[in-house]
């Protein structure tokens, strides 16, 4: 039997110790770099003119802790007293709570919630989420908690607001990437299955400008439906949604020059059809696998003709 030197394996165990704890200092410094970056601005909120015409006076420091996408970060905030003239009394909030976005109550930060819904529409199992996550230290419960939150169309709306002139796409085409996966969800602890249906809008590829670069699309928008599993929804119905979502984000659409890719599925050729006169592109994956696939099956059928024939 192989016999295990013990001083090797101490030095490994030592190894793989010192990675952990580098690991983890790593995210330790970024949360207290995050916790004095926000005492930094809690400050500077202090010494605003701004409070001071407005009559917040300070009350006392209050302590909150917030997990963000580095880990958990706890800091120091003050706590201010004011006169609301619309309500006739008087109020208690913090400014740096209302400065960096936070909601009263809220634990997990905006950061870490967003990378919850990216991993779930890239098709990542509650599981996955929490390996991806797991310097967070939240719960599936929480991960729960944030879908069942959203309108999940809230998600993309930050991107509206970034997009507020739409893009001309005069004498360009327009694609519609189609493509759809399915999540299980929990309602109050009730499993329920969804299929998402996919959309990605986009004018082409940019043009590269080194050799090697990465091939990325020019002009991309997005936009997604979630549906509960044998919940149809009509054809013309998501045609015209589509329609207002470019509507949305570019103008001067020549609705000739649009192009529908998918992998083949019913439900994006009848999209593509209901469209009237634009060309289907199958994506490269699928259309290589149904050409293997007819390949094959030529094959077969030639050696089935030579044995019929030699029988």
């Amino acid at each position: 039997m192989l016999k295990i030197n013990n001083n090797l394996k101490t030095i490994e165990n030592k190894h793989w110790l010192s990675l952990f704890t580098t690991h983890k200092n790593m995210y330790t410094n970024k949360c207290e770099q995050l916790a004095n970056e926000y005492e930094k601005l809690d400050e500077y909120l202090y010494k605003y003119h701004y409070r001071l015409k407005q009559g917040y006076k300070v009350v006392h420091f209050a302590t909150r802790t917030i997990i963000t996408i580095f880990g958990e970060v706890i800091f120091k905030r003050r706590r201010y007293k004011y006169w609301n003239q619309k309500s006739g009394k008087f109020e208690y909030v913090c400014l740096l709570d209302k400065e960096i976005g936070l909601l009263p109550k809220q634990r997990i930060y905006f950061d870490v919630q967003f990378k919850v819904l990216s991993l779930l529409g890239d098709g990542k199992r509650y599981s996955d989420v929490l390996d991806a996550l797991n310097h967070c230290y939240i719960s599936k419960a929480s991960i729960s908690n944030i879908l069942n939150k959203y309108d999940i169309a809230e998600y993309f709306q930050l991107a509206e607001k970034e997009t507020k002139t739409r893009i001309d796409v005069k004498n360009k085409d327009l694609y519609i990437q189609l493509d759809e996966t399915f999540l299980a969800t929990l309602d109050q602890k009730v499993k329920q299955d969804q299929r998402i249906c996919l959309v990605a809008f986009h004018t082409g590829y940019k043009e590269k400008n080194y050799k090697n670069a990465r091939r990325k699309l020019e002009n991309k928008r997005g936009h997604f439906l979630m549906l509960k599993i044998g919940k149809r929804i009509n054809t013309m119905d998501y045609r015209d949604l589509l329609i207002r979502e470019l509507q949305k984000y570019y103008v001067s659409i020549n609705y000739d020059r649009i192009i529908v890719c998918g992998e083949g599925a019913n439900w994006i050729r009848e999209i593509s059809n209901s469209f009237g006169n634009v060309r289907y592109i199958l994506d490269g994956y699928h259309a290589i696998k149904k050409l293997k696939q007819t390949a094959l099956n030529i094959i077969f059928e030639n050696r089935k003709v030579l044995l019929n024939s030699w029988i």
